[in-house]
């Protein structure tokens, strides 16, 4: 039942269904189209975007390796012009040529030539990019500036010449500077015939990074330079338009940042700075001094470092607050290692080193500043080794150190056992330790974490402070500077103290100082995705559209390889959000889906027209079939539709109707005659009651009949309003001792108070039968021994035989069980317990199992005197289990403590019938079990209260009966109609056991009694013997002797009615 009603909780109307299937037939074919065109529209945006990538790029290195040769190309041209220098300088014609160079080629940033003395001639561009215009200073109409530098070791000067476009010159600013361009790399690494590039690196004059093709002028000592700013290439890669969140990049194997269309990461703004109040004395010092030089490592991020030659890092935006607040000008030096700079310094190229530890070899080259942040020293490996957290750890162990860093003679000299390699760059330290061509390597902790972040290094496992006890390792950074340079420190010192809090967190927060779990790595000049990294070193994923999760979205990834000039390898890539290529798609697909579901909408209601035709006549079948349902079969007709598979279900349900009503009566018919069957089985089971369950219905029907057509009292308002209540009466008649098939066929048939399997009087008479001769032997053993009282003795004998006699017909009366028990009677037979028998023989010999159990199997010595009649244990027979009722049943009847109760003297003297208290409980019991076997039938609802009719026969209207000791309030007609019916039968019966049949007159009296005394209705008693069908009854089934007039107003209580039909009735009968 549960899983037909989930079934029908499922299920939907047929308009419901036609309109579902439509709706879902549109919204498949225009979901298949769209998914059609949804494919197609992604494939054509995904190829015309790697058409357009690999365009971009092919193009990109086609501009660089254009811009490359015309770099090289005119490197050598301009340096074997025969008249490039004018007794060693330069030219106007020099300076036209090299103008008509950057014409031909914009992005040519400069071109200038470096003497050996340090004089340096150069021509910039201002047209390669903005950032040089703005950088000069420029006006509008300035396109070029003439760059000099001439003087001695001493003093130097640098001349700036602005020129318009034909060359008239604007107007020259001159300053002093320390610029020797015989000391700069592109300088010093030309050579004869061959072009040298440098890696990019700060330009000294525009302060942007850039790179330098160099060679030396033949049969000379000059060189001939050209500059290319990176700024020129970034400018070129923005205006490739990809998408607004498209992102390009040009950069090499390792991940180092070239070019991009991206604005810098690096441009957070600090807070404003604000000026110092300075003294006239510092005032004209700041106004006075040159250019401060100042070193900028290559890779030490994120504190000092360079992206494509761009000073970046903590230290820079320290010395950028310092010039802000002061007015003091740094020019940063980059390109070389930091064992170079420390040269440089020494050699007095540079006045600052920055970045630097307190120790005694630092304290050995100049003054140190206040310190300006504090860096903690750690240690890396290889994952898996033991937590590192002291120095002498390492003992007989390899620790990578990156070169010319002064901790490192530190621990050589204090830690002699550690053997110390020293790597040209930060990042070849953890390449040491991952190569295992070092256990350790060692720099800050906040460097060391943030590196790997920045190169997505993974393998190496990370450990705490570093303890260097008890040597005193210094974890301070300062900026070094010469001695003599004390007014310089002094400014520099008081800028430092100056840094407020908030603006010291700004730099924190910016660099990932105080959240080691930012993301401050991607603005280190790397490229901030490692898939392009993995990318650039797998072949097989370059020159094709690539898809890749990055931080939960999901980007097109397109990587291809540019220009291999054997040392370096650059890639192009771009990275484009997925949902910004097909974006145009999408929209699309989402417009398509809106029109056709407003299509789909619109519809509906013609859908809705059209699934009439379908859905009016599979209607008038569904009330077809609710006929069918409440077997309403003779008004089912045909419905006419023009659906040919409709008109079929209609004649087949036409069919199924007729079939079904002829499946019901053969399964009426079948009911029936078991219902029958079971009855004639209870009949047949007891001889005694042989013809009970065949005659009570008869009766009871005819009577229910009459009780119908009254029409007055409690019969007014009831009649069988159809055939199924008549037949739901006659069943429950049939059926309503059908709990006797439960009941002991010894207990049905118990005509005798010894009754149980046989009648055990029989038992009782050997008895007597023995003391007949116990008498009869012990008068002949008296009379051997006194033959002179022969006389005596047998006058004697035959009083105690007519005792006997006597006696056992007493006995033999009692059983009988016909009249009421007196109380003298019970005491007589009490008194006969007094008699005594001897018993010779093991009365425990041959018995059952069952009767084992309740004798006393100790032995006895033989012979045994017993009693005449006794009560004895073993007649007792005890409940196996408790007797108990469901609830629901409302079943109320005394239950006796014993199953049965056998004891001679407890039966003789019962007071009325035969059976005892127990006997009578298990008859009465076969009600209950009608009402379980009834109440267990899946009944229809048409047959819902034959469990209710057939069980309430012998209840009474006070309550007295069972087995629910129901009123007159709670009992209907048919069920009153049923006890005066089950009492006649039985007080008419003559194959009783337990009394003899009486003639009706006397059976018509004993039922008036018991009217009287609310046993039965005493209106369905009259309605009996008015209606004559007691009378009908046994002429059919009594004997004529029981058959004896009945004088009727005996026992009406008015005049006798004159029985009519009641014409409403007989209608709703019929």
């Amino acid at each position: 039942m549960y899983n037909l009603t989930k079934i029908i909780k499922l299920k939907y109307s047929i308009r419901f269904t036609v309109l579902t299937v439509f709706i879902l037939a549109n919204a498949l074919t225009a979901g298949v189209a769209i998914s059609l065109q949804y494919y197609f529209s992604k494939s054509m945006a995904t190829e015309s975007a790697f058409n357009y990538y690999d365009k971009t790029a092919t193009q990109t290195s086609a501009y660089l390796e254009a811009l490359d040769t015309r770099a090289i190309e005119s490197t050598k041209f301009l340096s074997s012009y025969p008249h490039i220098l004018d007794n060693q300088w330069i030219g106007n014609a020099t300076q036209q040529l090299f103008a008509q160079v950057m014409q031909n080629t914009p992005a040519f940033y400069a071109i200038y030539i470096g003497f050996e003395n340090g004089d340096f001639y150069e021509l910039v561009n201002l047209e390669s990019s903005l950032e040089v215009r703005r950088s000069y200073n420029a006006g509008p109409t300035d396109r070029w500036v003439m760059v000099t530098v001439i003087g001695d070791e001493k003093t130097r000067l640098r001349e700036l010449s602005y020129f318009d476009k034909d060359f008239n010159l604007r107007v020259t600013h001159v300053e002093n500077s320390d610029y020797h361009a015989a000391k700069r790399p592109w300088y010093t690494e030309a050579k004869v015939d061959e072009v040298h590039k440098t890696d990019p690196y700060l330009f000294q004059h525009l302060k942007a990074p850039g790179q330098t093709y160099s060679t030396i002028i033949p049969g000379t000592s000059a060189v001939l330079a050209v500059d290319i700013a990176l700024s020129s290439i970034s400018t070129y890669l923005k205006q490739e338009e990809i998408s607004a969140d498209g992102e390009i990049y040009l950069y090499q194997k390792t991940g180092e940042i070239i070019a991009s269309n991206q604005a810098s990461r690096l441009e957070k703004s600090l807070l404003a700075v604000p000026k110092l109040v300075l003294s006239l004395k510092q005032q004209r010092f700041v106004a006075k001094h040159r250019p401060i030089k100042i070193s900028n490592s290559i890779d030490w991020s994120p504190i000092d470092f360079t992206i494509a030659g761009k000073p970046q890092g903590y230290a820079v935006d320290i010395m950028s607050i310092v010039a802000a607040s002061t007015g003091l000008r740094f020019e940063y030096t980059n390109g070389y290692e930091w064992p170079e700079l420390v040269d440089m310094y020494q050699k007095n190229e540079l006045d600052i080193l920055q970045a630097v530890f307190l120790n005694n070899e630092n304290e050995a080259l100049g003054n140190l500043s206040k310190p300006f942040l504090d860096l903690p020293l750690s240690v890396i490996t290889k994952p898996g080794e033991d937590t590192i957290s002291h120095v002498e750890q390492l003992s007989g162990k390899t620790l990578a150190i990156t070169r010319g860093w002064s901790i490192g003679h530190l621990i050589q000299r204090y830690y002699p056992k550690v053997e110390i390699i020293e790597v040209p760059l930060l990042k070849d330290v953890f390449d040491a330790v991952r190569d295992g061509k070092a256990y350790a390597g060692i720099d800050s902790k906040l460097i060391l974490r943030h590196l790997a972040k920045q190169f997505f290094i993974e393998d190496v496992q990370f450990h705490g402070d570093m303890d260097f006890l008890p040597l005193n390792m210094p974890n301070s950074l300062h900026l070094l500077m010469k001695k003599e340079q004390t007014q310089l420190l002094a400014l520099i010192n008081l800028a430092l103290g100056a840094i407020t809090p908030e603006l010291k967190s700004v730099l924190d927060e910016k660099w990932g100082i105080s959240n080691q779990t930012s993301d401050s790595h991607k603005q280190s000049g790397i490229v901030p995705y490692a898939k392009l990294i993995e990318i650039a070193n797998q072949k097989s994923q370059q020159g094709q559209l690539n898809i890749h999760e990055i931080n939960g979205q999901s980007y097109f990834t397109y990587v291809k390889p540019l220009n291999n000039n054997g040392t370096h390898q650059d890639m192009f890539a771009v990275i484009v959000p997925i949902e910004r290529v097909l974006g145009e798609s999408l929209n699309e697909i989402k417009l398509s889906m809106l029109i056709t579901g407003g299509c789909l909408l619109l519809m509906l209601p013609c859908s809705w027209f059209f699934a009439s035709p379908i859905v009016n006549p599979i209607r008038r079948l569904s009330r077809q079939n609710w006929k069918i349902k409440n077997r309403q079969f003779d008004q089912i007709s045909h419905q006419a539709t023009n659906i040919s598979e409709i008109e079929e279900l209609s004649l087949s349900m036409i069919e199924m109707s007729e079939s079904i009503q002829q499946h019901e009566r053969a399964q009426q018919e079948l009911l029936d005659a078991f219902i029958k069957i079971i009855s004639q089985a209870i009949d047949d089971k007891s001889h005694y009651t042989a013809g009970h369950c065949a005659r009570v219905p008869e009766l009871a029907i005819e009577l229910a009949h009459a009780a119908s057509n009254e029409n007055k009292g409690i019969c007014k308002d009831f009649t069988f309003h159809s055939e199924d209540e008549v037949r739901e009466f006659t069943i429950a008649a049939w059926l309503h001792d059908c709990g006797k098939v439960t009941t002991p066929e010894h207990i049905v048939d118990k005509g005798t108070k010894l009754e149980i399997i046989y009648n055990r009087i029989h038992e009782i008479r050997m008895r007597f039968e023995v003391l007949w001769r116990d008498a009869e032997i012990e008068f002949l053993k008296q009379a051997a021994a006194a033959p002179q009282q022969e006389t005596q003795l047998l006058k004697q004998l035959q009083q105690t035989r007519q005792q006997l006699q006597d006696d056992f017909e007493f006995i033999a009366q009692s059983n009988v069980g016909g009249e009421f028990m007196e109380e003298a009677h019970v005491t007589r037979l009490k008194s006969l317990t007094q008699i005594k028998w001897q018993r010779n023989f093991d009365d425990r010999l041959g018995l059952s199992p069952v009767e084992e159990a309740r004798y006393n199997m100790n032995e006895v010595s033989l012979p045994v005197t017993e009693s005449l009649l006794a009560d004895k244990t073993e007649h007792i027979i005890k409940r196996t289990e408790p007797v108990e009722f469901p609830a629901e049943f409302e079943i109320k009847v005394d239950v006796p403590e014993y199953l049965s109760n056998q004891g001679e003297v407890y039966n003789l003297s019962i007071g009325r019938g035969t059976l005892t208290a127990e006997d009578r409980f298990i008859i009465n019991e076969h009600i209950i079990s009608t009402i379980k076997m009834l109440e267990a039938l899946p009944l229809p609802p048409e047959l819902a209260r034959v469990p209710r009719y057939a069980s309430t026969h012998h209840e009474t209207l006070k309550g007295t009966g069972y087995p629910r000791k129901l009123k007159a309030e709670d009992l209907s007609v048919p069920e009153r109609v049923l006890v005066v019916c089950d009492i006649f039968e039985a007080l008419t019966a003559a194959d009783r056991p337990y009394k003899k049949a009486k003639p009706i007159s006397v059976a018509i009296n004993i039922l008036h009694k018991m009217a009287l005394d609310e046993h039965l209705d005493i209106e369905i008693f009259e309605l009996l013997l008015t209606s004559g069908i007691y009378l009908n009854y046994a002429r059919k089934y009594l004997p004529e002797s029981q058959i004896d007039e009945v004088d009727i107003s005996r026992y009406i209580r008015s005049p006798a009615p004159t029985v009519t039909a009641n014409k409403e009735k007989e209608t709703a009968l019929s």
